[in-house]
């Protein structure tokens, strides 16, 4: 008994180390990365705080539905997962832009400027994996955040 206790705590322990929340080892994550227009008639953004509170949110403008999970941010080398269960995986960390090469300007859903912003930061990621709303996947795409 006590053998698997101290296998189910080792397993748990080397579970934990693998993501770190993003506050810690991860800063370049932090923002509001904004998906732009969508094929939903919407946006899809995810808001990473300083303390690793995310909100991922797709609106549907056109139906006016708006569905979000939120959670604590974490990253490793492959996944970015928010609460624990759901995850996207990584297919290019962030990264600056060059502006003067690629210039991307992105809507201010953020803080209800409704200006436009020139993007600064990109990343793309693929999935909505492990949502219990497997039809919320949203498949490949970048997300891009202005330095506000």
């Amino acid at each position: 008994m006590k053998e698997n206790i101290l296998i189910i705590i080792f397993f748990l322990i080397s579970f934990s180390a693998c993501k770190k929340q993003v506050d810690k080892d991860s800063p370049e994550f932090i923002g509001y990365w904004l998906s732009g227009s969508s094929s939903y008639g919407g946006y899809i953004f995810i808001n990473i705080d300083k303390f690793s509170n995310t909100t991922f949110r797709i609106y549907d403008h056109e139906n006016e539905n708006e569905w979000d999970t939120r959670g604590k941010a974490r990253a490793n080398d492959k996944k970015l997962t928010i609460g624990g269960l759901t995850y996207f995986k990584i297919i290019e960390y962030p990264q600056r832009i060059d502006t003067n090469v690629e210039k991307i300007n992105i809507y201010n859903f953020y803080d209800n400027s409704w200006s436009w912003k020139l993007a600064t930061w990109k990343m793309v990621l693929d999935g909505l994996h492990g949502s219990i709303n497997s039809n919320k996947n949203v498949g490949k795409r970048t997300y891009y955040m202005a330095d506000y």
